[in-house]
């Protein structure tokens, strides 16, 4: 048997980059996602989060009075305008109503859309921006009394149903 020397540098031995390829690969994953997360930041969805969750009896409240109003609304979104029609026990109608456009993931792109009643429980807005993907929909009365809530994946194929969430 004979052994022969191994003269060659260290670093072209294949068995120490075996070695050290799984921690090497370590390394360069974490770089790459530090840089992404740091690119991309989105940061809390809602700032006020704990002052929200405080205030979860009161939403359930404004549920609560839009189901004994029966109130209901059909929203279709058609050339950067909003079409709504609101139905239920509402004497009068309110002149001017605010929708509200919330992103799930990311709360930089939530927006509103004032609506103001044409009669007979119809109301129409302008658009700010075009609306793709997923968002929230939520109306309020005029002094958040009731609200209505609906979630919708834009374009819409049809109209979308707000309605009192079913907690």
């Amino acid at each position: 048997m004979s052994s022969k020397s191994n003269n060659q540098p260290w670093y072209k031995n294949g068995m120490v980059w075996l070695a050290f390829s799984p921690a090497i690969a370590g390394v360069l994953t974490g770089l790459t996602l530090l840089v992404v997360g740091s690119i991309n930041y989105d940061g809390t969805v809602n700032e006020n989060y704990y002052k929200e969750g405080r205030g979860i009896n009161q939403s359930f409240e404004q549920d609560r009075v839009a189901e004994r109003k029966g109130l209901k609304a059909s929203l279709s979104f058609a050339q950067g305008k909003l079409n709504m029609t609101l139905v239920g026990d509402l004497a009068p109608f309110p002149d001017q109503l605010l929708v509200l456009m919330e992103n799930p993931t990311r709360s930089s792109l939530d927006f509103s859309v004032p609506v103001q009643h044409l009669g007979s429980g119809r109301y129409l807005g302008n658009l700010p921006q075009k609306v793709a993907y997923d968002w929230d929909v939520k109306l309020y009365g005029p002094q958040k009394e009731w609200r209505l809530y609906g979630r919708g994946h834009f374009p819409l194929q049809q109209p979308l149903d707000l309605l009192p969430s079913k907690r």
